[in-house]
C-alpha cells in the first residue's frame, strides 16, 4: 500500500491501468498525450487510496470515472508508479 501518512478530504487516488512498454522512447508531453487517448477506453478503474473523509468507497474497489472527468485529473508519482487524484464525487458508478 501507499507509504504517505494521510489523504486528506474526499479526495480519492486512482491506479492507471498499465500500458505496453515502448522501446521507443517518448517526451512526458507524447506519454501524456497517449495517456488521455487511452483514458476513452478505460471503464473500470481501481482506487488506490481514499481520502480521510470519503465514506462510500475503499482501496481496492472498482469504479467508473466520466473521461471528461479523468482529463482534469492531477497526476501524482507515488513510489514511481503515477496515480490519479480526484474527487469522490467524480466517481459515476461503483462495480
Amino acid at each position: 500500500m501507499s507509504q504517505f501518512k494521510t489523504l486528506r478530504g474526499r479526495r480519492i487516488l486512482i491506479e492507471v491501468p498499465v500500458k505496453k512498454e515502448s522501446v521507443i522512447k517518448l517526451s512526458e508531453k507524447d506519454n501524456d498525450a497517449l495517456m488521455y487517448d487511452a483514458m476513452k477506453q478505460w471503464n473500470r478503474l481501481t482506487i488506490y487510496a481514499v481520502g480521510d473523509k470519503v465514506e462510500d468507497v475503499v482501496p481496492g474497489d472498482v469504479v467508473y470515472i466520466a473521461v471528461s472527468q479523468l482529463e482534469h485529473a492531477e497526476k501524482v508519482d507515488i513510489e514511481g508508479s503515477v496515480k490519479l487524484m480526484l474527487n469522490e464525487m467524480d466517481i459515476a458508478i461503483i462495480w
